[in-house]
């Protein structure tokens, strides 16, 4: 059971393997800091393809005048 305020997750092995080695070289402080951290980059990146897509979406969504 995960503690007050964290949630658990499933991710691949592989993912989990690179984490750890992470948080042992000293690159990160916690496993779950370096996934927090890859998230936030992977989300960096995709930005702007968001923000054209809620564009869209809220163009396609708003109600023409009759």
């Amino acid at each position: 059971m995960p503690l007050n305020g964290y949630k658990s997750v499933t991710v691949p092995e592989d993912a989990y393997n690179l984490a750890r080695q992470l948080a042992k070289l000293g690159l990160e402080d916690t496993i779950g800091k370096a996934f927090a951290n890859a998230i936030k980059e992977y989300a960096k990146k995709r930005e702007e393809y968001m923000q054209e897509l809620l564009s869209v979406k809220a163009k396609w969504t708003q109600k023409e005048p009759k």
